[in-house]
């Protein structure tokens, strides 16, 4: 064989071996920068009835390093309704996300949940699926894109979003950056889940995400979620064109952990108020009226009433005008007891309350 022919065979090895490196695919990170925090503000609500009201108002937390292949986002904040339904509980949520797993914080028990990715061009995050782009907006003194879709609209800066917006059967849920540093040294620690038991799941069957998606922590999921199916079924809800049996209905849906602890506290309230009563006839002193109302004065938290009910003062005067008070509140509160008994969603509470 002659120099020339071996010259062409490792000239042409060379270039069929190479040619896995001339057409490998490029590598796509989740963000376009490698590090950075993100804080956001989140507010939103509606009228979930005629006689009740809510609000959503809270803040969130973007850590991310690895061009966004590990990243955590902790959201905080409170859900409240007021009018005929009094409610309020605060929402803590906290998910991480590394290359191979996603890990969620169960706080109430105390442990942390983890999955493992599927690694499948079906399972990649696409923040614009399904969205059209529709024009620029300066957020955070940032200049990003913005997307839409029916019932949602966000703004994304090198695949970061920057802000997003829900708006279902008249309802607002709008997360929104405040302030945002990019290419910082993040530490371990900023991107650190509590130091809770891990408890591993190969994949979240259907069973398990649904047991807790009626939750408060999860209204908000709930409702971003409930945006989503929306866009992927192209239907449109605004407050021009809701259907109101569809929209009762809807509220029903995301209103149901509200209505069950409602269910569960109204009665507690009612023994509570007529403990306190028998209390403070025996009452003394304002050292022991205060620890009477302590346990009513707490459950009432729980059910969005805010009330100064400490006693400075107490003689007899005060403590007739207290008792009287209380027993036309035990007295109303009494009388809808049943009604409560037989609600079936956060409408028929509502009526109940009213």
């Amino acid at each position: 064989m002659s120099i020339g022919s071996n010259i062409k065979n490792i000239l042409l090895s060379l270039c069929i071996g190479g040619m896995p490196l001339l057409y490998a695919e490029p590598v796509i990170h989740p963000f376009e920068i490698e590090s950075g925090i993100v804080i956001y503000e989140i507010y939103g609500g509606t009228q979930l009835t005629a006689e009740t009201n809510l609000s959503i108002k809270g803040n969130a937390k973007l850590c991310f390093k690895e061009w966004g292949e590990i990243r955590m986002e902790e959201e905080n904040g409170m859900v409240l309704t007021t009018g005929a339904v009094k409610h309020k509980q605060y929402v803590k949520r906290l998910e991480k996300q590394t290359k191979d797993s996603v890990i969620t914080v169960d706080y109430k028990n105390e442990q942390l949940l983890e999955r493992k990715k599927v690694k499948s061009k079906e399972n990649d995050e696409d923040e614009t699926q399904g969205l059209v782009k529709t024009g620029r907006q300066s957020v955070a003194d940032l200049l990003c894109d913005i997307w839409e879709g029916p019932g949602v609209k966000k703004c994304i800066y090198k695949g970061i979003v920057l802000k997003s917006e829900s708006h279902v059967f008249d309802i607002s849920y709008v997360k929104v950056a405040t302030e945002a540093i990019f290419d910082i040294n993040v530490s371990d620690e900023e991107c650190e889940v509590p130091d809770y038991p891990m408890q591993e799941f190969a994949l979240f069957k259907d069973k398990v995400k649904t047991k807790n998606q009626y939750k408060v922590d999860n209204f908000c999921k709930v409702l971003k979620d409930t945006a989503y199916e929306l866009k992927d079924n192209n239907i449109t809800y605004s407050a021009n064109n809701i259907e109101d049996e569809k929209r009762q209905k809807f509220i029903n849906h995301i209103s149901k952990d509200i209505y069950k602890r409602q269910k569960e506290l109204l009665p507690a309230l009612l023994l509570s108020m007529k403990k306190m009563r028998e209390c403070l006839q025996t009452g003394e002193n304002p050292f022991e009226a205060n620890q009477c109302i302590e346990s009513f004065s707490r459950m009432k938290v729980q059910l969005g009433t805010e009330e100064d009910d400490y006693i400075i003062f107490w003689d007899d005067k005060r403590k007739d005008a207290l008792l009287d008070k209380i027993e036309d509140e035990l007295i109303d509160l009494q009388s809808r007891i049943p009604c409560v008994n037989r609600a079936k969603n956060i409408t028929d509470l509502s009526t109940c309350m009213k």
